[in-house]
């Protein structure tokens, strides 16, 4: 059955509206062409009560799939709310590095109800999951999986393909094939491509590479995902104790990793916290947004004194204060859009410090065009508006100039407060909005100010 992006949407809205309403049936009909991944994102949204009920309605299965494609938390959570057996049952068919996680959180909080879950598992399943579960978030250890091929040094070619074809599903499409000693120690490593093209009698360490890129289970996340993107590598090995192949970093994790990082230093630009989610509780989302709303508050109190010291021209012409947020508001826009820019490429490591005067000779070319197409438009939008040349002129000008600042205040503050160690996602959105502001009044009521007698001729 070929399923088209429109069919898709059908089905999405069809399952949310199911679980909006309680038809745990239908909800499990819309559900049955969607993927696991689909599924949980809008279960995770979906009443506690319903989304327990869908659950239990599912083959342990196909929900075990779906609530390993849950944040953990929400997993960890709607599993509490069944009985023990079943949560032994659902807990069974979540692939270990993901229970792991589930285990995590309920060690912290719950560890009778843990240890109780932990006994549905059969080993070696258990001492995995309580294994990986020690691993604190944010590391290596915790964001690996334990899904890998590896073979024994000395092994020949022809064994090692015979033991790729009867490896489980979640390795045999693997990338890689780590060569290991009787230590366990990794010592090589060559592509399946590799594996699959050489001479079946060969010795794999005749072909493999012993050049092994490899983090450690303690090493911090995001640098390995950095890493592996970095390196153009499909799995990134983690080492265990005595250097022992414990685990892989996948490509896909390692990237989910990046983009959560991206996303939260977005977050953090526009003065939000990147702790807040969906399911924060207002008095929590009021508590890391107010202090950044209440700096903002302070910091525009520049923009204030500005205008008041304008206060007898806008006085004498007041239609210069119906311009007046066009030419401040473009100017905030155009300094996010060069600040996202900025934050990316420093966030995914594309840029150094150093390269600051590349940033400010890129946005200086694009502030000149823009500020010249931009202005030029609002210089004739004005005139049209007013039948006021004079005034359309100044308009024009104050924003192409505020523009041309504003991107290029936008694309170099990043760097500048990353040179003095603070975090730019989180400093840089008020920094920007004030100056941006106080720059567009000052240019615009100045100019104004200078041409007062023509504009009032």
């Amino acid at each position: 059955m070929l399923l088209l992006p429109e069919t898709l949407t059908l089905r999405v809205d069809a399952l949310r509206e199911a679980l909006e309403e309680g038809r745990i049936d239908d909800a499990l009909e819309a559900a049955a062409q969607l993927s696991s991944g689909r599924t949980a994102s809008l279960l995770a949204r979906a009443d506690g009560d319903r989304a327990v009920a869908f659950l239990r309605a599912l083959p342990p299965v196909r929900a075990g799939a779906i609530l390993a494609a849950m944040p953990s938390s929400v997993a960890a959570d709607l599993i509490t709310q069944t009985s023990m057996e079943e949560a032994k049952a659902l807990f069974r068919e979540i692939r270990p590095e993901y229970a792991a996680d589930i285990y995590h959180l309920w060690s912290e909080d719950e560890d009778e109800w843990a240890e109780e879950v932990l006994t549905g598992l059969e080993e070696p399943q258990r001492s995995l999951v309580r294994e990986l579960g020690r691993y604190p978030p944010g590391t290596a250890g915790a964001a690996m999986v334990v899904s890998y091929l590896a073979i024994p040094s000395g092994s020949l070619v022809g064994d090692a393909v015979e033991a790729i074809r009867s490896a489980p599903p979640e390795v045999e499409r693997s990338a890689y094939v780590f060569v290991i000693n009787p230590e366990g120690r990794t010592v090589g490593v060559l592509s399946v491509r590799e594996l699959v093209l050489a001479d079946r009698e060969v010795e794999v360490d005749r072909i493999m590479s012993p050049d092994v890129v490899a983090v450690r289970v303690d090493d911090d996340a995001l640098s390995a995902a950095r890493v592996l993107r970095n390196r153009g590598l499909k799995l990134l090995p983690v080492l265990g104790a005595e250097d022992r192949l414990v685990g892989v970093i996948t490509r896909e994790d390692a990237f989910d990793l990046l983009a959560e990082e991206l996303a939260a230093d977005f977050v953090r630009s526009a003065q939000a916290s990147p702790d807040e989610s969906f399911f924060t509780p207002p008095l929590g989302a009021v508590q890391r947004r107010l202090p950044w709303m209440g700096l903002n508050v302070i910091l525009n109190l520049g923009a204030v004194f500005v205008i008041s010291s304008f206060e007898s021209t806008i006085a004498q012409v007041a239609i210069l204060a119906a311009f007046l947020p066009m030419i401040t508001d473009m100017g905030g826009n155009v300094g996010i859009q060069a600040l996202s820019v900025a934050i990316r490429s420093i966030a995914l490591d594309e840029v150094r410090i150093r390269d600051i005067w590349r940033a400010v000779r890129k946005e200086v070319i694009v502030g000149l065009i823009n500020g010249v197409v931009l202005g030029g438009s609002f210089a004739l939008l004005a005139f049209v508006l007013e039948g006021n040349a004079w005034l359309g002129l100044v308009a024009g000008l104050a924003l192409g100039v505020n523009v041309l600042m504003a991107g290029v205040v936008g694309g170099a503050l990043p760097f500048i407060i990353k040179r003095f160690g603070k975090d730019p996602a989180m400093m840089t959105g008020p920094f920007l909005t004030t100056i941006t502001d106080i720059t567009g009044v000052s240019i615009y009521l100045g100019l104004s100010t200078v041409f007062l007698t023509r504009i009032l001729g």
